[in-house]
């Protein structure tokens, strides 16, 4: 270019542009300390660099035309009133896209920090200063920081920023990184940050935060956190599994699993410790195993009463009666441990086999038989075939009856009597029949008559009619209680099982016999003499009436 198309191309540029004009131009190339911006018409420009800071090659920019030029010719532009400008859209820009920015603390107030922001003032809280809220920040400290409140007003700017959410983020990001590279199974060095009654807090790196529950605080269920455990403490666990991000940390993992070496089967007995005593059994330990005994197995009569003599701490002898390693679960019996009461009771008294036993209690329809170290029971349609509206009537408490061995029912043996009285019954009466004479005992009088005790099982009633010959008006005017008598048996109720005794028929038949008796020579005198009458002839002297012949042979008989 020669030196007049020089001029004419700066005489034109001149008049395209004026000074302090507001120009647009895109920046080309950064070269040292200057950038080159194309402002049109194939005239580049020159702007310091530190005025585009922000800004790349390629970007476009706004500039006031200043109409001087440098030592190399380059027109001179400059960005000092768009810089403040530029700042404010790039902290909005950051602020609606949520960016990180820079930021210094310049100064400490009483509610948090006022801070620097590429040269705009902005505050931040010490709430959001930080992950806790008592660590103070030093003047001078740069930190990255988001926006989180952005306020243009005609003269000022409200800036409000947070570290706290940049601090989440990495955390965050450090926390999915390293549970990334956590596996199931690994064993890691934790501290211990918080202990409550179900769970402990365990922190890796205070980065990755798991928990500890309890029952993966060892095998031994009753170990609590205290026993093991303190915060502060720096562990050894085993991640069992992460679940939701969180990982399940173990301690018992560590230990051998004593289900695996626990050399005991079902059928063995073992000495087992009382660990804890609910409702619904006992909670025992067995060489650091959990089992349990349920209130069916505690005892076979009476469980709950047994069971009350059983404390935490006791020592017990059980029988294993089931048990499940993969399940871990182990059952127990005390109960089996020993012979079935009823079982040795049924051994020495079979079914059908007669004892002697004392009467506990009585109700209406039911009586309770004391067997010793089990209980009986004898039903209201067992004791008689009688219609009785109360066992009482027939049976006494503290009072030792004799029962026949029914049956066993629920755990109680069942007892009868009116079997007893049958078996009696059908045994008496092939032996005796009405018209024989028995000895009795007097055992109960009443207006009507007297029961009386035929055999042990067996009784007869003496109606008042049958007691004396004499009228009397009741029957203790002529018997007493316990007193043996004999009577006669005058009737056999089979269908009612009744037997009826009479004394005066006894008497009458003794008054009856002792007549015949006394008649008796008297009838075999007046044979004698009817036969001798008889051998006479026919003229023979007459004899005359048998009174005379009596009153002449008594008179001879005395002479």
């Amino acid at each position: 270019m020669n030196e007049f198309e020089k001029l004419i191309t700066e005489s034109v540029q001149i008049e395209h542009y004026y000074k302090n004009q507001k120009i647009k131009g895109k920046i080309i190339r950064i070269e040292g300390d200057k950038a080159f911006v194309d402002i049109g018409q194939k005239v580049e420009a020159v702007v310091k660099k530190d005025e585009i800071e922000g800004y790349n090659v390629g970007d476009e920019i706004e500039c006031i035309f200043t109409g001087k030029k440098n030592k190399d010719g380059y027109f001179i532009l400059s960005r000092k009133n768009f810089i403040l400008k530029d700042k404010i859209e790039r902290i909005r820009k950051a602020f609606e896209k949520k960016e990180r920015v820079k930021a210094t603390i310049t100064e400490t107030l009483e509610k948090g920090y006022i801070v620097d922001i590429d040269g705009l003032k902005g505050f931040i809280p010490f709430s959001l200063a930080g992950l806790k809220k008592d660590k103070e920040l030093p003047e001078g400290y740069t930190f990255e920081v988001y926006i989180v409140k952005f306020e243009e007003g005609k003269n000022r700017l409200n800036i409000i920023v947070s570290r706290k959410d940049i601090l989440l983020e990495d955390r965050k990001k450090e926390k999915e990184k390293n549970l990334s590279l956590l596996k199931e199974g690994q064993k890691v060095t934790g501290k211990v940050e918080k202990i409550d009654q179900k769970v402990a807090v365990i922190s890796l790196d205070g980065i990755v935060y798991g928990i500890l529950p309890k029952s993966e605080l060892s095998w031994d269920k009753y170990k609590t956190f205290e026993d093991v455990l303190k915060v502060g403490d720096k562990i050894e666990v085993i991640v069992k599994e992460i679940k939701e991000g969180k990982p399940i940390f173990s301690l018992k993992m560590l230990e051998e699993n004593p289900w695996n070496k626990f050399d005991k089967n079902v059928s063995d007995v073992v000495y087992a410790t009382v660990k804890e005593i609910n409702k619904f059994g006992i909670v025992v330990n067995v060489d650091s195993l959990e089992g349990f005994i349920h209130n069916n197995e505690i005892d076979y009569i009476n469980p709950i009463k047994v069971k009350k003599n059983y404390k935490v701490g006791s020592k017990v002898e059980a029988k294993i009666i089931k048990l499940d390693r993969e399940k871990r679960k182990l059952k127990l019996s005390i109960k089996q441990t020993k012979e079935n009461p009823i079982d040795k009771f049924l051994k020495e008294h079979p079914v059908g086999s007669i004892i002697e036993a004392k009467v506990k209690n009585v109700k209406q329809k039911v009586a309770f038989i004391d067997l010793w170290s089990i209980e009986g029971i004898i039903k209201l349609e067992d004791v008689t075939n009688n219609k009785i509206k109360s066992i009482s009537s027939l049976l006494n408490e503290g009072k030792v009856y004799k029962f026949k061995v029914l049956s066993v029912e629920k755990g109680k043996i069942i007892l009868g009597m009116k079997q007893i009285l049958e078996e009696n019954w059908d045994s008496f009466t092939s032996k005796y029949k009405v018209g024989d004479i028995l000895t009795v005992k007097v055992k109960k009088l009443i207006n009507k008559g007297a029961f009386v005790d035929i055999t042990e099982n067996l009784e007869g009633f003496i109606p008042l009619s049958e007691i004396s010959v004499e009228k009397i008006n009741i029957p203790s005017d002529k018997l007493h209680l316990n007193e043996e008598v004999e009577a006669k048996i005058i009737n056999i109720d089979k269908d009612r099982k009744k037997i009826t005794l009479s004394i005066k028929q006894l008497i009458l038949d003794e008054e009856k016999r002792k007549k015949k008796l006394e008649e008796e020579p008297k009838k075999k005198l007046l044979e004698k003499l009817t036969t001798e009458e008889s051998r006479k002839g026919p003229d023979s002297e007459s004899l005359g009436t048998l009174g005379d012949v009596l009153r002449k042979k008594l008179e001879k008989r005395e002479s």
